[in-house]
């Protein structure tokens, strides 16, 4: 029996999700938090990633001027702080870590404070801007990162003690990672 295939109006929902990120920017006066669901590991060594985020965002001067950001992963018991950070604006809310529920963590080596309740957290520093018109990717070297060890083991996500990865599936709809699949 063969499967029926229809036409996709949005292409870019086959390709994610992927798991949802805190972005956090700051310079040590000023710092702020958004969520991000365009992101992706671009090469192991040395480690770079990439983000998109709009021009126009509160946070983009920030990350224009220090040149980094932070990345924070978080698990499902993050979702509202997650929905919430996406949903406003750090023009309208002057301290969002807050506002959200969330704890700054010193980061080791760039300014931008880190979400202390994720599960993991990757340090970045820009080395390319690619201009999109309204967004831009934005290219970076990781220069730290950390996990967990109750969620990280052996070099990947540890789903035995109930981790909970968030994935964006488009609007208000999200999912859930929860386990492994494949031969041990």
């Amino acid at each position: 029996m063969s499967a029926s295939f229809a036409a996709v109006d949005s292409p870019h929902r086959l390709i994610t999700p992927g798991p949802v990120l805190l972005v956090s920017v700051g310079d040590g006066s000023d710092d702020n938090v958004f969520s991000v669901a365009w992101s992706m590991a671009l090469r192991k060594a040395p480690p770079m990633v990439a983000i998109l985020s709009g021009k126009g965002h509160y946070s983009w001067d920030l990350m224009e001027s220090t040149g980094e950001f932070g990345l924070s992963v978080p698990d499902a018991s993050l979702a509202e702080a997650v929905l919430y950070c996406g949903r406003y604006s750090g023009r309208d809310v002057p301290d969002k870590f807050s506002a959200a529920g969330l704890t700054r963590a010193p980061a080791r080596i760039i300014a931008a404070p880190l979400v202390q309740e994720a599960v993991g957290h990757l340090e970045c520093r820009i080395c390319h801007v690619v201009d999109m018109g309204y967004s831009s990717l934005l290219v970076a070297s990781v220069v730290f990162a950390e996990a967990r060890e109750d969620c990280f083991t052996e070099g990947s996500w540890d789903f035995s003690g109930g981790l909970r990865l968030i994935h964006h599936l488009g609007g208000d709809r999200f999912s859930v990672s929860s386990g492994v699949l494949g031969a041990d």
